[in-house]
């Protein structure tokens, strides 16, 4: 018996960096996912598309290890990168998104669009206790991400 934790999540943050700055490193999956905490493997499975493999975490015998897998789809013209879960063995999750960007005065602006479906192979009455925990850790997670990727496109636009 397993249970799902679907979470949502739209994050919004400001950079200093030009717009072509940001594509260029969140189009790099392999660039961009080394700011990401807790990956341990990301397995280049075909020309865009990538497995997930994320640290184990829990307690004593429970140990939870979330695997995806993701095909990229980017436009440098219009500065769109779009993912789609795809299939992989050990998946245990699926996840899509999107970054939006939009060039300003000062910078860029990123919008980060995710869903996940979290597959955990517990029975379902854990799902009462541990759904907020995962939904707190992907978040906690999201948001060290972004702070990463922030620091990183504010050195690089400090040094143009």
């Amino acid at each position: 018996m397993a249970f799902d934790v679907k979470i949502q999540q739209n994050k919004k943050f400001t950079v200093p960096a030009d717009i072509n700055t940001v594509y260029n490193l969140l189009a790099d999956v392999p660039a961009s996912t080394r700011h990401f905490p807790d990956l341990i493997n990301l397995i280049k499975e075909s020309a865009n598309t990538y497995r997930w493999e994320m640290k184990k975490i829990g307690l004593g015998p429970i140990q939870l290890q979330t695997i995806y897998a993701c095909e990229y789809t980017c436009d440098a013209a219009n500065k769109s990168i779009i993912w789609e879960p795809r299939d992989t063995a050990d998946n245990s999750a699926k996840v899509s998104g999107k970054w939006i960007l939009t060039e300003t005065s000062t910078g860029c602006d990123i919008n980060l669009l995710t869903d996940a479906v979290i597959t955990i192979p517990l029975p379902s009455l854990a799902g009462i206790g541990l759904k907020p925990v995962v939904k707190v850790e992907f978040e906690t997670l999201t948001n060290t991400y972004i702070k990463n990727l922030a620091k990183t496109l504010s050195k690089v636009a400090a040094t143009a």
